[in-house]
């Protein structure tokens, strides 16, 4: 019987839900329709972001963030959700220490919320059907251009 090492390794690439330390990135999703959540944390998972909390909506998750303990990197969330929108949720994390990165999943919106979001400080806004090339695309290029403008400011 052969071990895994007897055979090449054909993937050498990095995961891209890895920081250049080796640990994961730390996600939580956030998305009311349970499918859509499910695949956005198989995606994740499948590049070995770490999912610290799934949510089904804004106040759902804010409980949880304020509960979950070290820092959470990044959060994707729908914009239309019951009890508590993407919107109020992405309002209320501006007053918390230590904010996460938001990547909106959702469906087409207007210009005056995009502008909205883009003021709030929204990284990215990815168009449904959710699709793995670009949310793992997209996801990482927000975490990369994150720790690019960290590491300019302690210049």
């Amino acid at each position: 019987m052969k071990s895994k090492a007897d055979f090449p390794a054909l993937n050498t690439k990095q995961p891209g839900g890895l920081k250049p330390s080796g640990k994961p990135y730390r996600v939580m999703v956030v998305e009311d329709k349970d499918f859509q959540r499910k695949q956005i944390v198989q995606i994740l998972e499948s590049e070995r972001y770490e999912i610290v909390a799934t949510a089904q909506n804004g106040r759902e998750a804010l409980d949880k963030f304020d509960k979950i303990s070290g820092p959470i990197d990044l959060i994707t969330t729908d914009l239309d959700m019951p009890v508590l929108d993407g919107y109020a949720m992405l309002y209320e994390l501006k007053s918390k220490p230590k904010k996460p990165l938001v990547v909106f999943i959702s469906e087409e919106t207007t210009k005056g919320v995009m502008q909205d979001l883009i003021s709030l400080g929204i990284s990215d806004f990815i168009l449904k059907p959710v699709n793995r090339k670009t949310i793992l695309d997209r996801v990482k290029a927000a975490l990369v251009k994150k720790a690019q403008t960290d590491r300019a400011e302690m210049d």
